[in-house]
């Protein structure tokens, strides 16, 4: 029997959404999906002793990894545009990196199947690229990373977190 205590094993999905919600890209191979959020805290002192704690977050700070990264989901995130020429078996699909462009933000939405039956999702609302990074390595596959930071989106915050009793496919376009 499934429920709200079974653990989450594995990464199970990545799909990236434009913010409009109108685009979406699935990341096949998708290995890792990291967050943690920014704390902003502060100590009041006085008498020799601490006296308050404040604390909030600030921000999620996110990183995904996958085997190759499409060009469709570097483009989403950069707000750039992939050229496609030919046809398939011929097709080529091209990205082209300019300096000065100012990335869009975009959301990230990630799941993981429980022990049993259910599954969680991770959503980040209002995700902005910081850093990008791929290699291309003899005897490896091409994999590729980005990180981040959310910040909250004014109507959902900055993330949310679904625990399925049973599981549920994550939210398309």
């Amino acid at each position: 029997m499934s429920g709200y205590g079974d653990k989450p094993f594995g990464l199970n999905d990545v799909k990236l959404t434009d913010i409009a919600g109108a685009v979406q890209v699935d990341l096949p191979s998708a290995r890792v999906l990291k967050f943690s959020e920014r704390m902003k805290s502060g100590e009041l002192t006085g008498d020799d002793m601490l006296a308050a704690v404040a604390s909030f977050a600030e921000a999620v700070e996110w990183e995904l990894e996958g085997g190759g990264i499409s060009l469709e989901a570097y483009a989403l995130i950069t707000g750039r545009t992939a050229s496609s020429s030919g046809s398939t078996p011929n097709r080529t699909l091209t990205l082209h990196g300019h300096g000065a462009e100012c990335f869009p933000y975009f959301k990230i939405y990630g799941k993981s199947l429980s022990e049993c039956t259910g599954d969680i999702h991770a959503k980040i609302f209002k995700a902005k690229v910081t850093k990008l990074e791929g290699s291309l390595q003899e005897g490896e596959f091409f994999v590729t990373s980005c990180s981040g930071i959310a910040i909250d989106d004014g109507t959902n915050g900055m993330f949310q977190f679904v625990q399925n009793e049973t599981a549920a496919v994550l939210p398309t376009t």
